[in-house]
């Protein structure tokens, strides 16, 4: 067992992958620190009746948001690396969707 991971070690593919997961858990984690430290620190200075008040406001915003952009974020990604050729035409029709979303959205 400790000869597999050794040989993992100076696997060249292995380290690669092992220190890009590495900084993506270490990013996600400062991120979830520091949130809870801003969400700590919000909810104290604006008291129970405001950060109510403040998370009902961003639930709405939240819901909003996801239907304005209609997920289109991942889908465009992944096309443009399938058809990178075809950029201009992916990036357009995704900036008029997510522009009716938000039309849609706000009335």
């Amino acid at each position: 067992m400790i000869g597999k991971i050794k040989s993992l070690k100076n696997h060249q593919g292995f380290m690669k992958y092992f220190k890009n997961i590495s900084w993506i858990f270490a990013e996600k984690i400062l991120r979830m620190v520091v949130g809870l430290f801003v969400g700590v620190w919000v909810a104290r200075y604006l008291g129970p009746d405001k950060f109510g008040l403040f998370s009902y406001t961003q639930s709405f915003v939240g819901l909003f948001t996801a239907i304005a952009t209609l997920g289109l974020d991942e889908i465009v990604v992944r096309e443009l690396v399938k058809h990178p050729h075809k950029e201009n035409e992916l990036l357009g029709t995704a900036f008029y969707l997510k522009l009716m979303g938000a039309v849609l959205t706000l009335e």
